[in-house]
């Protein structure tokens, strides 16, 4: 490994992850730090975010802010913007009007989550002609072996299926979608194996028996943070966390069967978290730091204080919005429309967070000029705010959160 090689791992949680995760990445580039890394580990709503910043990279880096908010911040907020997920509904109820075929809801949005994802952000391109600096894993969860499964512009490996070298056919589209496929709305995804060669790299390259047919659901089922890739690595390490924080149900909640299913799945998923944050802490490794969204700045900038030492001070950060940061970290993880506010909050929370972590890692690179510049909050009055973040706590399937998008 190179000296000052950092690595990012952007976690699930929907279009609210992606946002955070995009807050993180951009901060890098207005420091001048993106050169400086070298991978990008990603799950679901991150993926997205990492999707767009690898396909933008394709045509080379990033000539300042301005530049990278035209390539990835842009394209970004207008799939935020979208309403993702309603568009996947009404073209399933129109392709199932016209087909009439016999399908459960849930196999017909897996089959055009990527087709959308395609159209509106990534225009077919393919894993394989993405750059390999820095080195992307798009992770998923397979079910045959119930282990991670990870796609790379070089290659795509499973645990116990072992690496596949023939990916001419594998678009950005659909291993980003494999990497969101969120068990409740998505089926998992098919990767047809019956052409393909797996070998293991371990045994000679000597050719793996494997499924003719892999299914793929969300990264998050195996590993939310996206943490896997860099357990055995000390090179510093920076982890977006915007998994959900837990929230006991209210007295008048209405536990039907549906929502006692989704509880069932969100305790576990939880849980999965827990133990991944543990195991990285009880590492007790200076380098990474954990940039967790339900933590507010002025809580992980003292947590940092009691860890580590720094050769000069590091800046003030607000301690004033600790009531729009908890209601901001709590956003709901969805496909839906975003609102303005909604996601300027995130991308500060993302950005702020990521200005502590870059100068606690790697104080040595940032510019003397930039050293006190922290990201600016949101210039909307706070009221307002408030209202915007309350309302976007929960979820709404049909019809419009939002009366407007923005303000």
């Amino acid at each position: 490994m190179q000296k000052n090689e950092l690595f990012l791992s952007f976690s699930g949680g929907g279009f609210r992850a992606a946002l955070y995760c995009l807050g993180g990445y951009r901060r890098l580039v207005e420091l001048g730090l993106s050169p400086y890394v070298s991978h990008i580990s990603s799950v679901s709503g991150g993926s997205i975010t990492a999707g767009v910043v690898m396909c933008a990279l394709k045509e080379g880096g990033f000539k300042d802010i301005y530049d990278f908010d035209n390539r990835v911040t842009k394209p970004i907020k207008m799939l935020a913007q979208s309403n993702l997920r309603n568009i996947i509904l009404r073209k399933s109820v129109s392709f199932h009007l016209k087909n009439l075929k016999p399908e459960f809801p849930q196999t017909r949005f897996s089959r055009l989550f990527p087709e959308a994802l395609d159209k509106m952000i990534f225009k077919g391109i393919l894993m394989k002609e993405l750059p390999t600096r820095p080195e992307w894993s798009c992770n998923a969860t397979c079910l045959n072996t119930m282990k991670r499964f990870r796609f790379k512009p070089s290659d795509m490996y499973g645990s116990s299926i072992g690496y596949c070298y023939d990916i001419d056919d594998i678009k950005v589209s659909f291993a980003v979608a494999a990497s969101a496929a969120f068990p409740i709305m998505f089926a998992p995804l098919r990767l047809y194996t019956k052409n393909r060669i797996f070998v293991d790299s371990f045994q000679n390259n000597s050719i793996i028996s494997k499924p003719e047919m892999i299914y793929l659901t969300d990264g998050g089922v195996y590993d939310n943070l996206g943490s896997e890739a860099f357990l055995k690595h000390n090179n510093p390490c920076i982890i977006m966390d915007a998994s959900a924080e837990p929230s006991n149900w209210p007295d008048h909640y209405h536990a039907g069967y549906f929502n006692l299913n989704r509880r069932i799945l969100n305790v576990s998923l939880s849980q999965i978290v827990y133990l991944r944050r543990r195991l990285i802490y009880n590492q007790s490794n200076k380098n990474i730091i954990q940039l967790l969204i339900g933590r507010s700045i002025s809580e992980l900038f003292e947590a940092e204080k009691k860890l580590r030492s720094w050769k000069r001070a590091l800046p003030d950060y607000p301690r004033n919005y600790r009531e729009l940061e908890l209601l901001t970290a709590n956003l709901r993880t969805d496909l839906d429309a975003f609102h303005d506010i909604e996601i300027d909050m995130l991308i500060w929370s993302g950005a702020v967070r990521m200005d502590l972590a870059a100068k606690s890692l790697l104080p040595e690179l940032i510019p003397e000029d930039r050293w006190n510049d922290i990201p600016t909050f949101s210039s909307y009055d706070q009221h307002l705010i408030k209202q915007i973040l309350q309302l976007g706590q929960s979820r709404k399937i049909f019809g419009k959160k939002h009366r407007s998008l923005s303000v």
